[in-house]
């Protein structure tokens, strides 16, 4: 199908009729940056003698378009120069090399068509009178941007009113165009109307800013050029197109993920894409004639070398597009989890014990893109502000606060613009004081701080004055805009080499939304929002928690600290705490402080893992927890840190679920510390007081006998582990259950936001499963769940649910749905396995994610009752079903569950025992379990791996 579009209403005059043919308007040539030039476009810095350097035949392809069928020619041609240009982008072509070669592989066509065209009315059809006219090249193709499934907008510009003779040439050459494949633009307008619609419209003012001469006459283009600069581009109209511009940005930004550092970035369209670079050349090209980004240099808006990284950053992103034009044959901007991988592979990167190929890759992405959102910033502030000062700007009102620094119409500034070259120690004073009064600094500060950036040497790191400074933006309460803004002008890379480790460095999942360094500072907002009045409401525990810390800069510190053994690979939280007494030594901490630090970062995963992973009722494990804290005030640093990491992660990972089980950690863990002895109380001492505590709840509705049947049918961790309430409640059901076959019972617990499910029936082979593929079935998500098998035969299963959403589930006829499944499958009218494959996958079930790499991890030193199993896996429809199958097909029984996703990630561990009530020991059986697992999952079990 053709992709022409074209812009305006064209009267065209075929066999002495007329034809109104109105055609649909052009989309927004607001598109790439702006490159004006009158003449070809000259490739000589990267093409020779007009063939590319990487090519052995001449490139362009020749093309002919004498005779009367061209089209077959134009194809040939055009084929010919992309597969050219797709062998030398794979040869290792630069990206600006591919896409200027696209360019003038278009260019020589347009130019030919247009020509051959031009020359058949004027010979053919001597009643048409001629009119001055000229193709023009806009957007990313005016400026020699072409990637390779790029929009190619032309407009025939011509110079006065419409005629019969601008009428046929635009019909011809729309009816080759339309034949050709190529996705094109099309507009007809003369000088006056390109002035009318660009006073009124911003896409066609910036259009305006990326044309370019392809064919034609001349001299019409330069009249455009005359009066846009005139009538359109006048000083008030160039405040307001800036203003414009940065809304529109901001808008796309926002549009595109808000962030550089999202999972799958739009290479052109989100922030730190190329539309970040294209809207800054804009900005320098209307209000300082500046054409590209060699002349920001050449006038003082960038320094060389900036220039020089800014143009790296720019290839690396042209490069990564033409790949993903060139694989995918049609536009595609976004870099999905697919392409990525793919990518990778093609750049040359690999996989190694620490890291991925696409981890590797996108950390190079990240980097690009991170430096063109920088510097993209950084010209716009200096085409506002002026180029590079040298000179502090005048206050209208100012403060003085030392003998360096003063308050400029409520901005920090400098002195005077010695400061820095004097006393290079006073850089961090500047985040200090930003910190402390909760202010900017102003731009000539940054640009002074950007140029003394070297400073940052090892005296500078090694400074107790800095370190000081340090710590006093730690403590401020204001640490994270300090801290992100220390980060955006490279400052805390230089002083924290090992941070800079971790910058850009990205973990190819669904779960970890954001780069290592941007979570690091996310980590640290979130604990400084525990102060603001919102969080107390909400977690009004940890914010008095927070208030009781004594000395804040150190927990700031470990929560800043806490991945940034990341860059080290696996088992990063103990690499990491290896290297903070060299970072804690740097700063002045005493030994004493910098082992609390060390303390939180080696620990930081400890709170979270067990409370989702663990039986928080096994009383052995609070105390080997409580023995690792050592102490109520490392207890309360530990959560504070816990949920500042997990709230940090990404949008909804912290959810009611996981705090409550968190808090609940806490306080057992509280309860250890305070009663100073990690001693377990015998169960025969807890029992008879459950007992006498339950006799007298059930006292007048269940008689006492039936009680202590009760106690002696279910093992001890079933009471130690239940409130007596609950134990209560259960009982009773128990006793209803001799009236029917089953009992099903929901309820909603609004506070942890899941709802509970009892049911209650005989024993049969793998029952758990089948609950678990009913509950799948309906879309039900199981948080947790304990097995509780009565000696006569009858199960107690408590399950903790919620929807997909994370929500709990109040809607009737889901239930209703559910109970009737459940009933079918207990009574052999319905098989589990046609429920579960009844429900069909969502869109984003289909979506292109990251793999998860299967694990299954077999334990018996977690637990002195139960053999632990850890399995994880890429979450899927029926998975708990899957696994919980083959658990019963083993011969295991169940006795707590807790299911756990990471972004896409499941984490379903399981407390099991064999048919005898024993854990299982034998390696040969142990090895038997894990392999039938995989087996389960669709998996061969890795060899070499320890049981």
């Amino acid at each position: 199908m053709n992709k022409v579009r074209s812009q305006g209403v064209v009267e065209m005059n075929e066999d002495k009729k007329m034809k109104k043919i109105e055609v649909e308007k052009v989309r927004s040539l607001e598109d790439e940056k702006k490159i004006l030039t009158s003449q070809p476009l000259n490739l000589s810095t990267s093409l020779s003698s007009h063939s590319l350097n990487f090519s052995s035949s001449p490139f362009p392809p020749s093309i002919d378009l004498t005779g009367n069928d061209i089209l077959p020619k134009i194809k040939d041609y055009l084929q010919k120069g992309v597969e050219a240009l797709k062998v030398g982008h794979r040869a290792g072509a630069s990206g600006y090399e591919i896409v200027k070669g696209y360019t003038q592989l278009i260019d020589y066509f347009i130019k030919a068509l247009f020509e051959r065209i031009e020359a058949d009315i004027k010979n053919k059809e001597t009643d048409v009178r001629y009119q001055k006219a000229a193709i023009v090249a806009m957007g990313g193709y005016g400026r020699g941007e072409l990637n390779i499934r790029s929009d190619i907008d032309l407009m025939l510009l011509h110079s006065d009113k419409l005629t019969p003779y601008i009428e046929k040439l635009t019909q011809k050459i729309l009816y080759v165009l339309w034949d050709t494949g190529l996705d094109v633009g099309f507009s007809t307008r003369s000088v006056k109307e390109c002035i009318v619609l660009a006073k009124d419209d911003l896409k066609t003012k910036t259009a305006m800013l990326d044309i370019k001469y392809i064919a034609g006459e001349n001299d019409i283009i330069g009249e455009l050029r005359a009066k846009i600069k005139k009538e359109v581009f006048k000083e008030k109209e160039i405040e307001l197109f800036i203003k414009e511009k940065l809304e529109e940005s901001s808008i796309r930004q926002a549009k595109y993920g808000g962030s550089v550092y999202i999972l799958e970035p739009n290479v052109k369209e989100g922030e730190g894409g190329l539309r970040d670079i294209h809207t800054a050349l804009w900005i320098a090209r209307a209000k300082h004639d500046i054409e590209d980004i060699d002349m920001l240099a050449e006038k003082g808006f960038l320094l060389s070398d900036a220039a020089d990284r800014l143009k790296t950053s720019v290839d690396f992103l042209l490069k990564v597009r033409n790949e993903l034009h060139f694989e995918s044959k049609r536009k595609t901007d976004q870099l999905t989890f697919d392409h990525q991988e793919r990518i990778a592979k093609l750049f040359g990167f690999e996989n190694t014990k620490d890291s991925l190929a696409v981890e590797k890759f996108m950390h190079q992405y990240y980097r690009h893109a991170s430096n063109v959102s920088y510097y993209s910033s950084l010209i716009i502030n200096r085409c506002i502000h002026g180029p590079i000062s040298a000179l502090p700007r005048r206050c209208k009102v100012e403060k003085g606060i030392d003998e360096y620094f003063k308050i400029c119409d409520g901005e920090l500034t400098l002195i005077n613009e010695n400061v820095f070259d004097e006393s290079p120690w006073t850089i961090m004073r500047t985040f200090e004081y930003c910190a402390r009064f909760k202010i900017d600094m102003d731009n000539f500060t940054k640009e002074r701080i950007i140029k003394n950036r070297s400073r940052i040497d090892d005296d500078f790191i090694n400074s107790g004055e800095v370190g000081q400074s340090f710590l006093n933006i730690l403590k401020s309460g204001s640490a994270f805009e300090a801290l992100q803004e220390m980060h955006k002008l490279r400052v805390l890379e230089r002083y924290m080499p090992e941070f800079g480790d971790i910058t850009c460095r990205v973990q190819h999942d669904m779960y970890h939304i954001y780069t290592v360094d941007t979570h690091s500072l996310f980590a640290v907002r979130e604990l400084e929002r525990l102060r603001t009045s919102a969080y107390k409401r909400e977690f009004f525990l940890l914010a008095t928690l927070l208030e009781e810390v004594k000395q804040i800069e150190l927990l700031a510190f470990a929560v800043l600290l806490h991945d940034i053994g990341k860059s080290f690979g696996k088992g990063h939280a103990e690499k990491g705490a290896a290297i903070v007494p060299k970072i804690c030594s740097r700063l002045g901490l005493s030994e004493e402080d910098a082992a609390v630090v060390k303390f939180l970062v080696k620990n930081h995963l400890i709170l979270a893992d067990i409370a989702q992973y663990r039986d928080l009722h096994d009383e052995r494990l609070i105390i080997e927890f409580a023995k690792v804290v050592g102490d109520i005030e490392r207890l309360n640093l530990l959560y504070l840190l816990t949920f500042a990491d997990i709230r940090a992660v990404g949008p909804d990972v912290w959810n009611q679920w996981k705090g409550a089980l968190f808090q609940e950690l806490y306080f057992k863990g509280l309860t250890v510390l305070e009663r100073g002895t990690f001693e377990i109380e015998e169960a025969k001492e807890k029992l008879p007081k459950i007992m006498n505590r339950v006799f007298k709840l059930l006292e007048g509705e269940i008689p006492g006998e039936i009680v202590e049947d009760y106690f002696q049918l279910l093992p001890q961790h079933y009471f130690l582990s239940n409130s007596v309430e609950t134990i209560a409640e259960h009982l009773k059901i128990v006793q209803y259950l001799q009236s029917q076959p089953y009992i099903m019972r929901v309820k909603q617990n609004l506070e942890r936001q899941y709802t509970e499910v009892i049911i209650c029936t005989l024993d049969m082979h793998g029952l758990f499963s089948k609950i678990a593929g009913v509950m799948a079935a309906n879309n039900i998500n199981i948080l947790g769940a304990q097995i509780n098998t009565l000696k006569n035969g009858v199960v107690l299963d408590v399950l903790q649910v919620n929807s997909p959403l994370g929500e709990i589930i109040t809607d009737e006829q889901k239930w209703a749905n559910a109970e009737k499944d459940l009933a079918d499958v207990l009574t052999g009218k319905a098989l589990v396995e046609k429920l579960v494959s009844r429900r069909k996958p969502s869109i984003l079930d289909k979506k292109a994610k990251p793999r998860v790499h299967t694990r299954v991890e077999v334990d018996n030193e977690v637990s002195d009752a139960f053999t632990v199993i850890d399995i994880h896996a890429q979450d899927r429809i029926g998975l708990l079903y899957s696994i919980t199958s083959a658990l019963s097909k083993l011969g295991l029984y169940i006795y707590i569950a807790k299911i756990t996703t990471k972004g896409d990630e499941a984490a379903d561990i399981f407390y099991v025992k064999d048919i005898f009530g024993q854990k299982i020991y034998y390696k040969e059986r142990l090895r038997e379990i894990r392999n039938a697992i995989f087996e389960a999952l669709g998996e061969e079990a890795p060899k070499g791996e320890e049981d």
